[in-house]
């Protein structure tokens, strides 16, 4: 227990080089309620936007991984023989109109 400091009238206001005894509860308690005790800090070295690019990245990977087991098993479900198809079709109409287009321009329409 620390005793109080007590001063007498006479010795006038107190000032700043006077000393004052202050309880160590009340410092710990004053510092915690603060926030600036050192078990209250954060003191993970990983944050949170690293954890969730860690899963993404472990997700991808797994995916990958599915992927390469079903190409080399030859596993190709048949809607994949008709989007590719349909794929190619598309692409050879889009650049038949693409060169249709550059001609128009070139002809100075």
């Amino acid at each position: 227990m620390i005793e109080p400091v007590l001063r007498h009238v006479s010795e006038g206001p107190a000032t700043a080089a006077t000393p004052v005894a202050v309880p160590a509860q009340a410092t710990v308690t004053a510092t915690v309620a603060a926030g600036t005790h050192p078990a209250a800090r954060h003191t993970s070295s990983t944050s949170d936007s690293a954890v969730a690019i860690a899963v993404l990245a472990v997700l991808l990977a797994l995916g990958c991984a599915v992927w390469a087991i079903a190409r080399s098993r030859a596993v190709e479900p048949r809607w994949t023989l008709s989007l590719r198809h349909s794929m190619a079709e598309a692409g050879y109409h889009a650049s038949a109109t693409w060169a249709e287009l550059t001609d128009w321009f070139r002809l100075g329409h």
